[in-house]
């Protein structure tokens, strides 16, 4: 990939070359030193900022005419600031691509084009991110009508990690990295391995709809809740979780947050089990557990699905210097794999890349990960879909507190989920 990304980049400079000597350079020519010196903006969530520097670093090497300012902001306010923008007709060059409306709204230049031109393989890219073949749109993915607005550095991920010493010393079998073990099963683990006198649980995990597959609640098509919400799956899957949290085999959601606070938990021996974000990998090896990775559980009947995300930068179609942000996407894509593997420790978006980086270094949790990460698929789609489960979470609360049974509390989500998912699906048709 990476002899391929250099041959490209040299005949776009012989393309350089003929145009000053009066011949018609390509139109996506790259620049090079000694041109017009040129300032590209960034705007990006606050939580990239151990990475997007370095990234910076190198293309600003790379391309020493083109410079790159970077504006982090909450990601609760992104949206807002971008549709600010938008609306006054002054985005800035390179953006997070984030809402599925704006592929829909055209505001994202396509970079198809651009990644022939630079040679950038896709095909052994998280299928997942880049869209698979066939799929047109698919939530978190790059891919919108059969044409790709992003591109990343690496796979984040939702996964389940353990504590093999915790597993061994209770005489439990480790849970199966795929195919993945049912909710109930992993009940019946967490129970067995709480340990109340050395105030260790035997999980930790979010609200389900946060990490079980969608088709738990909502239809394939991503437009019905009613009977699949409140239907024997979902309302089996929520019983068994907050009984789990009842029972003491995993704190509520008010003692801890998962995505917050589990990874410390875990790697302080706290925990033999937790469902969190697979960045939490280097604070887990610092600590030293012996770890092992498998899918999050997935309820029986259902096709396993967990959360798959990158750093999705795209080119806003009103970008001021559209030529040189495509360079610093297709920067992203190829050099700032290295870069993650190098400096951040990330596992990059494509199975070649992570091969030829050795990312995994034979360590088993990590080849256990990209196993894993070889099952990924696309979500179901539905718009604004946090919005949607909103009556979700609170029907979650009533479960846990017994304050309902589950089939109260879903029976009652139902309704308001459904008149959300249709304003949802009103809203994205206009």
């Amino acid at each position: 990939m990476k002899k391929r990304f250099g041959l490209v980049l040299f005949v776009v400079l012989l393309l350089i070359v003929s145009a000053c000597q009066g011949k018609t350079a390509s139109p996506t020519a790259a620049p090079t030193a000694g041109e017009e010196e040129v300032t590209i903006t960034l705007w990006a969530y606050e939580g990239y900022q151990d990475f997007l520097p370095l990234l910076i670093e190198g293309f600003e090497a790379k391309y020493p005419n083109i410079h790159v300012e970077l504006t982090n902001i909450p990601e609760d306010q992104y949206g807002t600031k971008v549709e600010t923008a938008l609306a006054a007709g002054a985005p800035p060059d390179l953006g997070f691509t984030g809402d599925q409306r704006w592929y829909k709204n055209n505001v994202w230049l396509p970079l198809d084009d651009m990644i022939k031109e630079q040679g950038i393989d896709i095909s052994t890219w998280n299928q997942a991110i880049i869209g698979p073949p066939g799929v047109e749109n698919a939530e978190e993915a790059c891919k919108f009508e059969d044409k790709i607005y992003c591109l990343g550095s690496y796979s984040g991920s939702v996964m389940l990690f353990y504590n093999k010493d915790m597993f061994d010393a209770a005489n439990v079998a480790y849970p199966t990295t795929w195919p993945p073990i049912s909710v109930d099963q992993y009940a019946d683990m967490a129970c067995k391995l709480t340990d109340t006198e050395n105030e260790v649980w035997g999980t930790a995990n979010g609200d389900p709809v946060t990490w079980l597959p969608w088709e738990t609640v909502v239809s394939e098509d991503g437009k019905n809740v009613i009977g699949i919400v409140n239907g024997p799956t979902s309302v089996h899957v929520h019983d068994v979780v907050a009984k789990m949290m009842r029972d003491g085999c995993a704190p509520s959601l008010n003692v801890m947050d998962p995505w917050q606070q589990g990874v410390d938990f875990f790697s302080q021996g706290k925990l033999a089990m937790v469902v969190t974000d697979f960045q939490s990998l280097f604070k887990i090896e610092e600590a030293g557990i012996n770890y092992g990775v498998a899918h999050p559980p997935t309820p029986d009947g259902i096709e396993p699905f967990f959360n798959v995300w990158t750093d999705s930068i795209g080119v806003f179609t009103k970008a001021a210097h559209p030529e040189e942000a495509k360079l610093f996407v297709a920067f992203q894509a190829t050099d700032g794999q290295r870069i993650r593997v190098e400096k951040t420790g990330d596992v990059p978006v494509s199975s070649a890349a992570a091969e030829e980086y050795n990312w995994a270094r034979d360590i088993p949790g990590r080849l256990e990960a990209l196993e894993i990460l070889d099952h990924a698929r696309p979500n179901v789609f539905m718009p604004n879909r946090w919005e949607v489960a909103g009556p979700l979470f609170d029907g979650f609360g009533y479960i846990v507190s017994e304050e309902k049974t589950a089939q109260e509390a879903l029976d009652e989500a139902a309704p308001p989920m459904q008149e959300n998912l249709d304003k949802a699906w009103e809203d994205w048709a206009r």
